[in-house]
């Protein structure tokens, strides 16, 4: 079973449900009454899989997390927790009061039905899918069974209570504010493993802080050994006196060895920690207890060959057993290792750079997330009960990138793959403040609090999904935060219009089950409305023409004329940019597809924009709901809108232009439509339909699955596209190309190199650059073959290739620039950088040119030398490439 809504009244910020008390239409529900006045519950529903709670500071999400908890268990329901804006609250005797919880269960199993059944004394002729279960009073408890209409009330004792307990799916949560911590006694996690363990002394179970201040402790009396006792003359005798100082040193080692220092909930989340610790240990990679027990004693009786045979074998059982790189996105190279340290486990982290990093020296959120992935991997379900998981904000420590990690193991949490782990999906609910942490995909599965004024308090935004966070709202909505150029790859479309039909649409597919390749994923895409097709060549400079460093981008086009501008300014084949911004295969246009699209007959014209993927009698019922909707127009004034007329009208022209043309011919009513409203009643239409798809006429079902086999063929093209545009991303990057052979060179050259050996390097770097033309900017390219042509010349590599490099050192700082020159070039320079650069060229070639004056004949080699270098600079200067060649010329010696 699953819980499909809880209800919550008098509890904290949760008041009752001030709308539904003061809406007469509404008919109470026998659980609203306390007596014969109307108290309704807030109710909020709870989706089966993810449901995410959204709202303000204050508003009750954290207070929802808690509720679930006493109502499904009954436990830490207190007179504190009661609403002291309710009118209920009260200090009088006899008359104290405390929250009343319910929630409702669907989905039933047969063996949960039967037991249910048999809790409460069913008959058998009673038939119910689901039932409300109602806690008043702490532990006065009433279930009721839907039944004609109504509800029949079935009062249940303790014993009943008991029994339903251990029926109920339990509740858990993941603590977002626990991390893994940077080590662990190794002796601790013995202890966890083992029951009664007694083999570890308190100082090996201590953590690394605990026992640095007994060591630092222990050092007072190292340095000072009079401390203990000191001897003082009183009155002519000898007395011995225990010092001060000495007092506090020892009261600090207890303090240590007793853990006084910390509070409570120190300890408690100390003892978390550990656990966790104990959980990617023990259980995801498989170590045995006996494997640690041997591991500290080799460590104690010094016996380290062994103990680091040890180690390199729980390293090689985490890399085997966690899989961590497949959920963190942002470094695939990522490894997690321990290595050990006096009595503890150190955790340490390998990244994609190769460097080692305790824990400490990482970013918290990679800790964060480790950990709720750890909690993920080492859950066990229960073997015949179901469980449901509470989140509160996990997002506060985790990145952008790292929240939508998050996003799939919930979805591993909730729909488990063949062979996971869990036995049972686990519903889950989640509170965030985060855009990042909002399933772009699933709409339906937000709930918004918002809290009242005076003693309104908390209640649901019922509305929320119809009026606030449509699909089409996942891509532009403020609500989400989303902005440009966030998203792992960027759809850039003309309009509004576009963008509201491609989330929408994906949304519609995705849950209608379609394949993941027919469909867009909205987290991993970021459709980017342009603001017009003349708008787009633009946009794309913005997003990946100045830099090094792009991001994936794919455009789609209408097939019009400002399409066809556009696409050949991407093209670099008109417009005021005259080189290529994107490859041919990023850009689509609708027409490329119309072999495949089911279109109508009679528009042979080659202008496709979106709409005309759209079969009519879809287009005509948005265009309807629109102009009822928004211009307050009556339904029988739009009788004259049929398929026949517009169909009429259609022939040369988009299906678009033929209802504006209808309309007009209508002046009298002053009707318009807007290309984002048409988009938002097409996605209406569109899922209004599907619903009652089974009484559709034909011409209304052949329609709709148009509309599914048109866009499903334009979200398959587009994944294509997608993949395509990513992958070229995750390619090893040119400067890292050129690191890597720099790498190799210093390796096998640490101390000198000859210039033979130089020359092999540039040529395999100028290698490289011919491959990359295509993944590079032309810009970045040249910079950096002007880069290698400079290190050629100023250390004469060419000439007398036996010789040794001069000034290896600098040789070595050329080879680094070369690797960073390409970014330089893509660097915007401020007026003042500019300003401050020409003026230092200027002085240096004045001061070359009067060098040059003073050279004698004996000289000659000198200007030889130099005169190149001056004409260079000017070259360089004219290239835009000033500031690379002034700072390279002061470096060389001359």
């Amino acid at each position: 079973m699953h819980l499909k809504t809880v209800f919550i009244r008098f509890y904290k910020s949760f008041n009752d449900d001030f709308l539904r008390k003061h809406n007469n239409r509404v008919k109470p529900k026998p659980w609203e009454l306390i007596g014969t006045a109307f108290y309704p519950y807030i109710e909020v529903p709870i989706e089966s899989k993810i449901t995410t709670i959204v709202g303000a500071n204050e508003s009750g999400k954290s207070h929802l997390l808690s509720a679930i908890e006493k109502a499904i268990s009954g436990k830490d329901i207190e007179r504190s927790d009661f609403c002291r804006y309710s009118p209920f609250f009260t200090v009088k005797q006899n008359e104290l009061k405390y929250p009343d919880f319910g929630s409702e269960w669907c989905s039933l199993s047969k063996l949960e039905d039967a037991s249910i059944r048999k809790i409460i004394e069913i008959p058998e002729s009673v038939i119910f899918d689901r039932f409300l279960i109602f806690r008043n009073n702490v532990s006065s408890l009433t279930i009721y069974l839907p039944e004609k209409g109504d509800y029949r009330p079935y009062r249940i004792g303790q014993k009943q209570a008991n029994e339903l307990e251990k029926l109920l799916p339990r509740p858990f949560r993941i603590e977002s504010s626990v991390a893994l911590p940077s080590s662990v006694p190794i002796k601790k996690l013995v202890q966890l493993g083992q029951e009664n363990y007694s083999g570890g002394r308190k100082f090996e179970l201590l953590d690394r802080e605990q026992r640095s201040k007994i060591v630092d402790a222990l050092d007072i009396f190292s340095d000072n050994p009079e401390l203990i006792t000191k001897v003082r003359v009183l009155w002519g005798e000898k007395r011995e006196e225990i010092d001060r100082e000495a007092v506090e040193t020892i009261k600090s080692i207890v303090l240590a060895l007793d853990e006084v220092s910390f509070s409570d909930k120190e300890k408690e989340k100390r003892e978390k920690q550990f656990n966790l610790a104990y959980k990617l240990i023990c259980k995801i990679a498989q170590v045995d207890i006996k494997a640690l027990v041997d591991l500290a004693k080799a460590i104690k009786d010094g016996m380290q060959g062994y103990a680091n045979g040890i180690i390199e074998d729980i390293n090689r059982q985490l890399a085997i057993n966690l899989n961590f790189p497949n959920y963190w996105v942002q470094d695939r190279n990522f490894c997690l290792k321990v290595m050990a340290r006096d009595y503890d486990l150190v955790f340490t982290i390998t990244d994609r750079t190769g460097t080692e990093y305790s824990f400490n020296e990482r970013s918290q959120g990679l800790r964060y997330f480790l950990s709720y992935y750890i909690e993920y991997r080492s859950h066990e379900s229960y073997p015949n009960k179901t469980e449901i998981l509470l989140m509160d904000e996990p997002d506060a420590y985790l990145s952008s990138q790292a929240q939508q990690d998050l996003l799939r193991v919930f979805d591993l949490f909730a729909s488990p793959e063949p062979s996971s782990h869990l036995t049972h999906p686990v519903q889950v609910v989640y509170v965030t403040h985060s855009p990042f942490l909002i399933d772009k995909n699933h709409s339906e599965r937000i709930r918004v609090l918002q809290k009242g004024n005076e003693d309104e308090g908390t209640r649901v935004v019922k509305d929320f999904a119809q009026n606030r966070y449509e699909p089409l709202r996942s891509s532009i909505g403020p609500h989400i935060g989303e902005t440009v150029f966030i998203g792992n790859c960027n759809l850039m479309v003309e309009g509004i219009g576009d963008q509201i039909l491609i989330a929408g649409a994906a949304t519609y597919l995705r849950a209608s089950g379609v394949s993941s390749l027919e469909t867009l994923d909205l987290n991993q895409i970021t459709i980017v409305d342009s603001g017009g097709a003349t708008q787009i060549p633009y946009m794309v400079y913005l997003a990946c023409g100045r830099h090094v460093e792009q991001i994936a981008v794919i455009v789609l086009l209408d097939s019009d004329q400002s399409g066809n501008d556009a696409k050949k300014q991407l093209l670099g084949k008109g417009g005021q940019h005259r080189r290529p911004l994107l490859k041919e295969k990023f850009i689509l246009q609708l027409a490329d597809l119309k072999e495949q699209f089911c279109l109508l007959t009679d528009n042979i014209t080659a202008k496709i924009e979106i709409e005309d993927i759209i079969s009519l009698p879809i287009c005509i019922q948005a265009t309807k709901l629109y102009l009822q909707e928004f211009l307050q127009v009556d339904e029988t004034e739009l009788l004259f809108m049929t398929e026949d007329l517009i169909s009429s009208k259609i022939a040369g022209q988009t299906i678009l232009d033929a209802i504006e043309e209808t309309l007009k011919d209508f002046p009298e009513k002053d009707l318009k439509i807007s290309k984002a409203g048409f988009a938002r009643n097409i996605i209406r239409v569109v899922n209004e339909w599907s619903r009652k798809r089974d009484s559709l006429d034909e011409g209304e079902l052949d329609a709709l699955q148009n509309f599914e086999h048109n866009f499903k063929i334009l979200f398959k093209k587009l994944n294509v596209m997608q993949r395509s545009a990513q992958q070229r991303l995750t390619d090893e990057r040119l400067s890292q190309k050129i690191e890597r052979l720099k790498k190799n060179f210093i390796a096998l050259h640490p101390i000198s190199a000859r210039r033979e050996h130089g020359v092999i390097l540039l040529d395999e770097i100028e290698g490289i650059l011919e491959s990359n033309i295509e993944n590079e900017a032309i810009k970045e390219i040249e910079a950096i073959k002007n880069a290698i042509q400079n290190l050629r010349r100023d250390y004469k590599l060419d000439i007398d290739m036996s010789q040794t490099i001069h000034d290896y050192t600098g040789f070595q700082v050329g080879l680094e620039r070369i690797k960073y020159a390409g970014l330089l070039a893509s660097q915007e320079e401020t007026p003042n950088e500019a300003q401050t650069e020409n003026s230092a060229i200027f002085e240096e070639v004045l001061e070359e040119v009067q060098m040059d004056k003073l050279i004698v004949d004996g000289q000659a080699q000198l200007v030889n030398e130099q005169v190149p270098i001056v004409s260079e600079v000017e070259t360089a200067e004219v290239s835009g490439n000033s500031a690379t060649s002034s700072k390279r010329r002061k470096s060389n010696p001359r």
